[in-house]
C-alpha cells in the first residue's frame, strides 16, 4: 500500500520547548480508499541528540506521559531525520506506523 502523511495540527509550548501535533497517515489508492490513521505527537529539540519525536495512539496516552511521565505508556520514538525523510518523501511506500517501533 502506498501511502501520505500530512500534519493535521500543531501547537506549540509558549517557551518552545515543546511542539504538540497530529499526524495523519492516509492512502491514495483507489484499492484503499477511505483508509486512514492518526497518531498524536510531541517534539522536543534538544542539543544533545538532536530533535526527536515521540508518537502516541491516543491524546490520552500523550497527556498521561507528559503529566506523570508514565513510562508504561506506549508510544514509538523517532528522530528528526527519520521523520523529515518520511515527511518529504513524495510517498511511503507501507504505513507509517511500519516505520515505528513501539515500546
Amino acid at each position: 500500500m502506498i501511502t501520505h502523511i500530512s500534519e493535521v495540527h500543531t501547537e506549540e509550548y509558549s517557551d518552545g520547548s515543546y511542539t504538540l501535533g497530529v499526524l495523519l497517515n492516509y492512502s491514495s489508492e483507489p484499492q484503499h480508499e477511505g483508509w486512514k490513521e492518526s497518531f498524536v505527537y510531541m517534539f522536543r529539540q534538544t542539543e544533545e541528540s538532536g530533535g526527536r519525536y515521540t508518537f502516541f495512539n491516543t491524546m490520552f496516552e500523550l497527556w498521561s506521559f507528559m503529566l506523570y511521565r508514565e513510562d508504561k505508556m506506549k508510544r514509538a520514538y523517532m528522530s528528526e531525520e527519520d521523520y523529515d525523510k518520511l515527511f518529504d518523501a513524495p510517498y511511503i511506500e507501507g504505513t507509517f506506523n511500519d516505520h515505528l517501533k513501539w515500546i
